[in-house]
């Protein structure tokens, strides 16, 4: 358990995964909150200062990787780790989201909520 109630931002646009997440985030005891599009994500990451975001690659209105280069390039924002989350398995993007400083690129279909929370656990106490 952590000593610390983290907030967790999750930029993705489909609803049924921001329902599964925020119920496992929120269960173990996480502030969550989400956005579903890049633009929206960016301002709330610039108003909330969350401590880690979870990115979905394909947004409706612009890209993750986009988004990604606007967060690390602000510098309200370059600082909060970046996971990007996916189902996107191609490499070169992997390798691309995490030369643009994403922490960790995790694919979406090979994991399952409780990973990603187990994950999301290990990277807060590096942040403490």
């Amino acid at each position: 358990m952590l000593d610390k109630k983290y907030k967790i931002l999750m930029i993705e646009d489909d609803l049924d995964q921001i329902q599964l997440y925020g119920a496992k985030f929120r269960l173990e005891n996480y502030n969550f909150d989400f956005s579903e599009t890049g633009e929206e994500g960016y301002k709330k990451s610039i108003e909330q200062k969350p401590d880690i975001i979870l990115l979905d690659v394909v947004l409706y209105d612009s890209g993750g990787v986009e988004i990604l280069k606007k967060l690390k390039q602000d510098q309200r924002t370059k600082n909060i780790p970046v996971v990007v989350f996916s189902n996107l398995d191609k490499r070169e993007l992997v390798d691309k989201a995490l030369k643009l400083g994403a922490i960790d690129y995790i694919i979406k279909s090979k994991v399952v909520p409780a990973e990603i929370v187990k994950k999301v656990a290990e990277i807060a106490k590096r942040i403490k």
